[in-house]
């Protein structure tokens, strides 16, 4: 078995390596094009880590003498203790909204994937009266342009529900288990044979331990995979927050509100570095499950 596996491991590399000459030239060609874009994303965050080090008045006068990338001779740290002391938006600090993203980026999770498979997994394995209407109405409300919405949401939200600027925002939205999510669980289940939870009915289970024991167990790929894409999502939203949420500003929009009112002369440094601390959930969450990620999605489609 061993000695199979090598042949085929040396003639897959073999295989490799029979290039011709116009095929290693386009190979190369297009190694340059993806290394010169991947080098576009990265430079952003170098600029940024390295004036996040900078000494504010050093800055001031590296923007003047047109050297915004000129490496600092010292190393500011107090730039990070600044933004940890000082930066506060609607009386948060960055403790508060750290605590504001922890909190809501979980109920978009548990809301935006959990609710997803509730509702995915009763559209695509039950008959009832009404199921197509219901799918059509969900589809439906995922092509109305969201700028076409806001304002009736808003009146929604604030005059009819009053649950404007409270933690029942979220949970209510994002519970509703619709959205992307809900067709990705849609079509997961859509594929999965019946017979499990038909063996399962006939040992005497309910239909709450068939999903929960039987059907949802085969989502966990699924699940998994896209409640990391959602954690990031959720971390990294901001707009939503200052709409209906102002009072409990999470770490993005709270540096958003803070690049509106803080000075730029002089704590440009202290906001590059709480951009920075922003950024560190994020970058480890990826790094630890890139692989899940990518494992379980492949040309834009989830894998089974």
């Amino acid at each position: 078995m061993k000695k199979l596996r090598r042949r085929n491991v040396s003639e897959e590399a073999a295989v490799l390596y029979k290039r011709t000459a116009p095929e290693k030239v386009l190979y190369g060609f297009v190694f340059v094009i993806f290394l010169i874009y991947a080098l576009s994303l990265i430079l952003p965050f170098v600029w940024l880590f390295i004036n996040s080090l900078q000494d504010k008045t050093v800055y001031e006068i590296n923007l003047v003498l047109n050297k915004p990338f000129a490496f600092p001779k010292k190393l500011d740290w107090s730039n990070y203790a600044y933004a940890f002391q000082k930066l506060t938006y609607n009386d948060t600090n960055i403790f508060g909204m750290f605590f504001n993203s922890i909190w809501y980026t979980l109920v978009r999770i548990f809301g935006g994937v959990l609710a997803s498979a509730f509702t995915g997994y009763a559209l695509a394995k039950y008959n009832f009266k009404g199921r197509n209407v219901m799918f059509a109405v969900i589809v439906f409300s995922m092509t109305v342009p969201i700028v076409g919405t806001t304002g009736a949401t808003f009146k929604l939200v604030n005059d009819t529900l009053h649950i404007y600027n409270t933690p029942f925002y979220p949970i209510l939205k994002y519970f509703s288990g619709i959205g992307m999510n809900f067709l990705v669980m849609y079509g997961f289940f859509k594929n999965v044979s019946w017979s499990y939870a038909e063996a399962a009915f006939i040992d005497g289970a309910s239909h709450s331990k068939v999903f929960f024991r039987v059907m949802l167990p085969q989502a966990t790929s699924a699940v998994i995979t896209l409640g990391i894409l959602t954690g990031i999502t959720a971390w990294n939203e901001y707009m939503d927050v200052l709409l209906y949420l102002p009072n409990f500003p999470t770490i993005a929009s709270g540096l958003y509100g803070v690049s509106r009112t803080l000075p730029r002369e002089g704590y440009s440094t202290a906001y590059f570095a709480a951009l920075v601390i922003s950024l560190i959930p994020v970058l480890i969450t990826f790094c630890c499950f890139s692989d899940v990620i990518m494992k379980n999605f492949a040309v834009g489609g989830l894998k089974g």
